[in-house]
């Protein structure tokens, strides 16, 4: 590739990876619909296969910020992935228990809460509302672990439909935007 070709933004794509398998989970967590190999196998390579790499050319294209989001969210989805399957499916491994998910929920809420920083100073309104209410999905999903309330569960599953409905709009923004060439969808 020459040095004057433009690179094509790969944000669309790891906010439309997220945000797919995102609704798709906690269509599950607030009871609506009972999680399948489908959306597994879709947050395995989706959700987490398709944000990996955006995230290896955000880091290529300079942004830190995009670079850690997206693989970090995207480790995140495989890891899920590869849990259920292990754990669930072929049993092969004991299922983590209700303390150790609510741990591993709130320590990626604290991840969630310095990346909402920095997005709170730079990021366009779309995106804020994309990381403020994942990182109160984080708080909420661990409370409901920890507590062990479906309540808690019903309502983190709610809540994270709305987070990842803000990605799947703010996907849609940035490629309306560009493909248009100007401001259509407001960000």
């Amino acid at each position: 590739m020459s040095s004057n070709a433009k690179s094509g933004n790969p944000a669309p794509l790891g906010l439309a990876g997220f945000g797919l398998t995102t609704v798709l989970l906690n269509l599950n967590n607030a009871g609506i619909v009972a999680t399948s190999v489908l959306t597994m196998c879709y947050g395995f390579f989706f959700g987490g296969l398709a944000q990996v790499l955006a995230g290896m050319i955000e880091f290529r294209r300079g942004s830190t910020f995009g670079g850690t989001a997206f693989t970090g969210y995207g480790l995140f989805w495989i890891g899920l992935a590869l849990m259920v399957l292990l754990c669930d499916w072929l049993k092969v491994a004991p299922p983590p228990s209700p303390a150790e998910l609510a741990a591993w929920m709130f320590m990626w809420g604290i991840f969630t809460v310095y990346l909402t920083i920095c997005v709170l100073k730079t990021g366009p309104n779309a995106l804020r509302v994309v990381f403020v209410t994942l990182t109160i999905l984080f708080f909420l999903l661990s409370a409901a672990f920890a507590a062990q309330s479906q309540l808690l569960l019903h309502t983190a599953g709610y809540e994270g439909i709305i987070c990842g409905l803000s990605a799947i709009y703010t996907s849609a923004g940035l490629i309306i935007n560009e493909v248009y060439g100007r401001p259509v969808v407001p960000l």
